[in-house]
């Protein structure tokens, strides 16, 4: 039986770390708070904790965008 594993999308800040349902979600918080913190790295984590791929932030017309 197969069971669907459940995802998160972690960025990471100077001071901790965020997580977001989707990187849509994800985009949106970075972006309307770029003036206050600027990210430093994103990944996708299992809900169990464990990293599933690193994420890239990429700056494009003063905003970031995430990719895979």
């Amino acid at each position: 039986m197969r069971r669907d594993v459940v995802v998160e999308v972690i960025v990471q800040y100077p001071n901790g770390c965020e997580n977001f349902a989707t990187k849509m979600e994800a985009e949106r918080y970075i972006n309307a708070n770029l003036e206050e913190e600027v990210p430093t790295a994103a990944w996708v984590e299992e809900i169990n904790g464990k990293k599933k791929c690193d994420l890239q932030l990429i700056e494009e017309n003063g905003e970031i965008r995430i990719a895979d």
